[in-house]
């Protein structure tokens, strides 16, 4: 049998969290859209109040839409576009919501309007008019075009729900538990060599994985078993 064609391995692939334990989970497939490929190795969790920590590639709106509806807390960052981090201009967040109307309302108190969605980056849309925009005082701010154009994920409120639990003392420590997880998972692919699984199948990618694991406890058994014993203070007089 020829083993040429090897299989690579991921903490991501291999590690799930349990109730009240952050860690890594999930199959992230290559040229991911931000959908919610993510959530099937988290089904057990669905049954419990769980929390849940991850990385940025798990902060996609659909998959904390997800994690919301099955009560499950979700401690990550969230995918937000790379162009709204560096922009000069007003985010999303300096524009009011007003549901009744379906519009946002600009921080100079302009309303801008639903003007339908994209299927394809699931956002909504909400413009502005070249009237209200064009003798703004604030549009230097807010825009270099001929008006205001807001791109709402449909999934925007599981979003702000995640980036206002980033700002929590429960994110902090729930970040420090996944490094732990990662610290492991370090060691076995730089230091143990489990890089790439050499066999096929489930039960043999299991056993593989089952003895570097061992042989990585061994080395933490060796390491506590041989820390040098303080020696007795003699007693004094």
């Amino acid at each position: 049998m020829s083993f040429s064609r090897r299989r690579q391995l991921s903490g991501r692939q291999s590690q799930l969290c349990d109730r009240g334990r952050a860690g890594d989970g999930g199959a992230h497939e290559p040229g991911n859209r931000g959908r919610a490929r993510h959530a099937y190795p988290f089904r057990r969790l669905a049954r419990t109040n769980a929390r849940i920590g991850g990385d940025t590639t798990y902060g996609n709106g659909e998959f904390l839409q997800w994690l919301a509806d099955r009560s499950i807390t979700p401690y990550m960052w969230t995918r937000d576009s790379i162009h709204r981090k560096n922009s000069p201009f007003y985010g999303p967040e300096r524009f009011t919501y007003q549901p009744e109307h379906n519009r946002y309302i600009c921080p100079a108190g302009q309303p801008l309007n639903y003007g339908g969605r994209n299927l394809r980056n699931r956002t909504y849309a909400y413009i502005g008019t070249r009237k209200r925009c064009g003798a703004c005082a604030l549009k230097a701010q807010c825009t270099s075009g001929t008006f205001r154009f807001l791109a709402i994920h449909m999934d925007e409120p599981a979003r702000q729900r995640a980036r206002e639990l980033a700002n929590t003392p429960e994110f902090a420590q729930a970040q420090r538990q996944r490094k732990k997880v990662e610290a492991l998972f370090a060691e076995l692919k730089n230091q143990i060599g489990l890089r790439r699984l050499r066999l096929r199948r489930l039960k043999f990618v299991r056993e593989q994985f089952f003895l570097a694991a061992a042989a990585q406890n061994i080395k933490r058994l060796v390491r506590f078993l041989s820390q040098p014993t303080t020696p007795a203070l003699p007693a004094t007089t």
